[in-house]
């Protein structure tokens, strides 16, 4: 039999040094973490450990981990979910019957056309229409549609390439209620569960620029709008940037915006199109309206609803390092209060629907 005096001496170590070198090591621990907590308070924080975990584990474990670690009440989350859905819902409603003596929105009193649907998404199998609107989580609601198609070859939406999915998927696997016959767009619009998701329509605003013109610079974007933009609203422009836009200021971009010259031609790009003329909540009776602010909890309540979440989960988002309010103060106050106020005004339909403050940047 061993004992604990026999194995200590066969150390030839004192038990009182043994002791004192336990005690030390449990204090070095301690003192670590307490120093890590002090300095680094995001070290146990979810994203820090997604950060670490990810770079040798798949994201369906990572998920998992994730539960594990910071377990959410899904009960309280749904409650307070069913609640913000309620208080939406009348705020659309009120905000509607007052609007409606306009004329200015397509309502139930008009008549309906196919092409007022053209940002409609439809899944005949699962009993779904999805508004989508561009820079609202748009991308990844259409990555989770694709994946319940069956047709792609992971059940992971995020591991679907943007480029790809919206070169070569979407057009493919997608189907877009506008090609339906008004019949079956009645039909689909009375029975199926419909969502759309908005944002902030300033911050949308800024989201679509840097995106369209500058951290994923598009071609398309820089030719048919960067040229213009430049041309009308940039004195002493250089050749080169009359020639391919590329470097547009935001403070040009929301010149054109407010330029009635602009609608006056043609519709506005659906990138800054007004939530409203895409996906028409005054005549489409929405089950969800969810917002951007709250993507995590109102995207998880769709997918429970739909009873898919299962089968799909809806890819995380990246939050920014920097404070989305810290952007937004520093890129509006390129912009006079008169021009805010003339965005505002443009978009204060938006704003007014879905329960939006006045923007406020400290200018």
């Amino acid at each position: 039999m061993f004992s604990r005096d026999n194995i200590l001496s066969s150390f030839h170590l004192p038990t009182n040094m043994i002791k004192l070198l336990v005690y030390s090591l449990i204090g070095f621990v301690c003192i670590t973490l307490g120093t890590l907590l002090v300095f680094r308070p995001d070290f146990l924080s979810t994203t820090a450990y997604r950060h670490a975990f990810r770079k040798g584990q798949q994201n369906h474990e990572d998920s998992e981990v994730e539960k594990i670690l910071h377990p959410r009440n899904m009960t309280l989350i749904y409650r307070s979910v069913r609640e913000r859905q309620r208080m939406r819902s009348e705020r659309v409603r009120d905000v509607c019957a007052k609007l409606n003596a306009t004329g200015r929105l397509l309502t139930r009193s008009r008549k309906a056309i196919p092409s007022h649907f053209s940002s409609f998404f439809v899944d005949d199998y699962h009993g779904v229409l999805y508004c989508s609107i561009p820079k609202v989580a748009s991308t990844n609601w259409k990555r989770v549609l694709l994946v319940l198609t069956g047709m792609m070859n992971t059940t992971r939406a995020n591991k679907l390439e943007r480029k790809d999915v919206f070169e070569v998927l979407v057009p493919r696997f997608l189907s877009e209620l506008k090609y339906y016959s008004m019949d079956a767009i009645k039909q689909r619009l009375e029975t199926y569960y419909k969502f759309m998701f908005v944002r902030d329509p300033m911050e949308r605003l800024l989201s679509a620029f840097v995106d369209r013109f500058h951290t994923t610079p598009v071609d398309l974007y820089r030719k048919t709008y960067g040229r213009r933009i430049v041309k009308q609203y940039r004195r002493n422009a250089s050749e080169e940037s009359l020639r391919l836009g590329h470097d547009v200021t935001f403070e040009e971009f929301v010149s054109y915006l407010l330029d009635p010259r602009t609608k006056s031609k043609k519709p506005f790009n659906t990138h800054w199109k007004e939530y409203y003329q895409m996906c028409h909540p005054c005549f489409v009776n929405y089950d969800f309206i969810g917002k951007y602010e709250t993507l995590r909890d109102d995207a998880d309540f769709v997918l429970d609803q739909l009873g898919i979440r299962e089968k799909v989960a809806f890819p995380s988002v990246d939050r920014p390092t920097v404070k989305t309010s810290e952007i937004l103060a520093e890129k509006y106050s390129q912009i006079s209060a008169a021009d805010i106020y003339r965005l505002w005004k443009l978009y204060s339909i938006d704003f007014d629907l879905f329960d939006y403050p006045y923007p406020d940047f400290n200018i």
